[in-house]
């Protein structure tokens, strides 16, 4: 009975050795934007069968800072990315990877004429074969993998951001309609009001029936914009609920004064900060990821050499010899000059890409601050001015009117502009908020250091 001795399979060990040893290649991360830095954040398990913890659902009195910090933890899109992190890190480990060896066996001579017509003239061959990577390929897998988890980062940076941003947009959204609500219910308290002056005039004969019923259509139409105002609550509600991954809002109310704005840096300030934003950070890892890839097609074009190496068992006397061999292509006509042609294409595009981003960015900050400009004077001009006077033309007209010296129809028209400039100015107030938003989503960085 024949025995294999592991004669040679040293040597294929030795010329193996540490050729299946995986590394990571550093990667740096991004560190967070100053926008909501302090909160905490989904992040993913190492483990994805883990099951996460659910985030707190808010309830009671709400604040933005509470708002924000249950959708960065919430948020069904931010832990999505989250994974997405980790499938980055996974990419790098497996970029690493060494290629595995390879066992071969061949048998020569089996069945012949002649002498070698017995099965017993058969020779076997075992062989270790090992494929050795040449021209730094593996380093630039690597490096690839590395620059495409740092971009990863970014994105999962910018998603925060954005999450951060929408957040705060539908917190002020429902803080516009809890306003809205109260102004739809004090000008159903007005025409009731307005109502029961029109009826007592009436039945004092000082005026006639058409005067009540203006009066009466006029609360009848107040009270359906007071139920539009109401659903135009629940539909905020529910909006700024979502981002935190409610399917309806539980909180009592919104706490906060639309009123206190932040005082706009200049804009080269603005422009500063949005050069160090996610969104024009990332194109230093876009670029290095492209770098990589040349520098990954260019490795392509040098041949990996496999050595194979094992015993060779003879037949007669069961002598065995060592049989060591090697391969390597030659590069006559595919010498990988379409793929650098490609990546160096690439490159040269992201190169014009990331300079359109900038002129982009530049151009939004811009549009925000000037935005944010003009609704700031506009509440400005009809909190100290239209609305102070309009509200002493409607205690002219109304003690005028209970007196008979106005019409119903001058009263019902100063509080039809008393209305539409509250609205005006609380609508400049919302517009000065989203503008603020803004500003702090293309920056990265709060308008007001003691922001969240």
């Amino acid at each position: 009975m024949r025995r294999f001795a592991p004669v040679g399979s040293g040597l294929v060990l030795a010329l193996s050795a540490g050729l299946t040893a995986h590394a990571q290649a550093p990667s740096t991360f991004p560190a967070p934007s100053p926008l909501g830095r302090t909160l905490p954040t989904f992040s993913a398990s190492g483990d994805p069968a883990a099951v996460s913890p659910e985030a707190p659902e808010p309830a009671g009195v709400l604040r933005l800072s509470d708002a924000l910090g249950a959708a960065l933890l919430g948020n069904p899109d931010l832990a999505a990315q989250s994974f997405e992190v980790r499938t980055g890190e996974a990419q790098i480990l497996q970029a690493g990877q060494r290629p595995n060896p390879t066992l071969s066996t061949q048998v020569e001579d089996i069945v012949g004429t002649g002498s070698f017509s017995r099965a017993g003239e058969s020779e076997t061959t075992i062989q270790l074969g090992q494929l050795i990577e040449l021209g730094g390929k593996r380093a630039a897998r690597m490096r690839v993998a590395s620059a495409a988890h740092q971009l990863t980062g970014w994105d999962y940076e910018t998603l925060r951001i954005d999450v951060f941003s929408r957040t705060a947009d539908a917190f002020i959204e429902v803080l516009a309609a809890q306003e809205r609500l109260a102004l739809a219910d004090e000008a159903l308290v007005v025409a009731r009001r307005v109502l029961d002056v029109a009826q007592r005039r009436v039945d004092a004969g000082l005026a006639s029936p058409a005067e009540a019923i203006r009066a009466g259509v006029a609360v009848d139409s107040a009270g359906v914009e007071r139920e539009h105002a109401d659903h135009g609550l629940e539909t905020a509600r529910t909006a700024l609920a979502a981002q935190w991954g409610g399917a309806t809002a539980h909180f009592d109310r919104a706490l906060g004064d639309l009123a206190d704005l932040p005082a706009p840096p200049t804009l080269e300030e603005l422009q500063r900060r949005a050069a160090e934003s996610p969104d024009l950070a990332r194109w230093a890892s876009e670029l290095e990821r492209h770098e990589a890839a040349i520098a990954e097609a260019r490795s392509g074009r040098i041949p990996d050499v496999t050595i194979h190496a094992g015993p060779r068992y003879l037949a007669g006397p069961e002598d065995v010899t060592l049989v060591v061999g090697a391969s390597i292509p030659i590069p006559l006509w595919n010498r990988n000059q379409g793929a650098i042609a490609e990546a160096r294409a690439r490159r040269a595009k992201a190169a014009h890409e990331q300079r359109a981003a900038q002129v982009r960015t530049a151009t939004e900050v811009s549009k925000a601050l000037t935005a944010l400009h003009a609704s700031i004077e506009e509440a400005a001009l009809l909190r100290t001015r239209v609305l102070p006077g309009i509200d002493r033309a409607v205690a002219v007209l109304q003690r005028g009117y209970e007196a008979g010296r106005n019409s119903q129809l001058e009263m019902l028209e100063i509080l039809s502009a008393r209305l539409a400039a509250r609205e005006q100015h609380l609508r400049a107030l919302v517009e000065a908020h989203h503008s603020v938003q803004r500003l702090e989503r293309l920056t990265g960085a709060p308008l007001q250091e003691d922001s969240p």
